[in-house]
């Protein structure tokens, strides 16, 4: 983490006062692959500095999945009776905001943040980018090689695992896209109306991934914790990177403030 000072101060004693924004971040840039790398150690890290009731919340979360698991065949089945074609329709076309949407997506907002100069839209996409990274190369694909459970569609059972033999049902790699994207957005936007739209979007691309017949619920419900969690642990890291710090300064022959941000 690099600390930058800008100090802003005049002879008189008027106040001094000004405002700025943190320094630009580009995609390409050494500054971003430094903050890449520094939510990587952030997220790998953070069980060390959870609290009780962290892992209370983790504990819970893994109970719940477990729960689900052990009625996961009795889901699918239930799933499967209530499908059509009009449904499925929908559903493939939803179920793109969890992989070749989610990379349009992430660009629209950093692209609207250039033509718009809205700084908060060009985090969205730096913050999705990286918790995509994180979740989906460095969490996802190691633990879908590691467990090797069999899809639905193997028809082999809720319950066949061979790590390393090429299945990779859990958990589901739509979802946490979907999860990861919406989890960023909504932590920028504090409207109760983009909760309900980016969470909606993305647990019908869970749902989706049930009727199309490709997960079980419970690789579902893991993919939507990842997701959620690496998300929300990006953007807060990087909130507080990023942050603004301004430093009264006081002299016999000048006033002004000093403006600290670190990155």
């Amino acid at each position: 983490m690099a600390n930058t000072q800008l100090t802003l101060a005049s002879d008189s004693s008027t106040d001094a006062s000004a405002s700025t924004s943190p320094p630009e971040l580009n995609p390409f840039s050494k500054a971003y692959v430094g903050l890449v790398w520094d939510n990587i150690k952030e997220t790998f890290t953070a069980p060390a500095h959870w609290d009780t009731c962290d892992w209370l919340v983790a504990g819970g979360v893994v109970a719940g999945i477990g729960t689900v698991a052990a009625f996961d065949e009795d889901i699918q089945r239930a799933v499967q009776r209530n499908r059509n074609s009009t449904v499925d329709d929908v559903f493939k076309n939803i179920q793109g905001f969890g992989n070749e949407y989610a990379p349009g997506v992430i660009g629209a907002f950093y692209l609207g943040g250039m033509v718009f100069d809205d700084p908060n839209a060009k985090s969205v996409a730096l913050d999705a980018a990286s918790a995509s990274i994180i979740a989906s190369g460095l969490i996802l694909y190691p633990l879908k090689e590691t467990v090797g459970r069999a899809r639905p569609g193997s028809n082999v059972g809720a319950y066949y695992f061979s790590p390393f033999s090429g299945h990779d049902s859990f958990p589901s790699g739509h979802t946490t896209e979907a999860f990861v994207l919406a989890t960023v957005i909504s932590e920028h936007y504090h409207s109760i109306w983009i909760d309900i739209g980016c969470y909606g979007i993305a647990s019908a691309v869970g749902y989706a991934r049930l009727d199309l017949n490709y997960h079980w619920a419970s690789d579902v419900l893991a993919g939507a914790a990842i997701g959620t969690f690496v998300g929300h642990l990006v953007v807060h890291v990087n909130h507080n990177r990023w942050g603004l710090a301004v430093q009264p300064i006081l002299g016999p022959h000048m006033n002004g403030a000093q403006l600290c941000w670190s990155f």
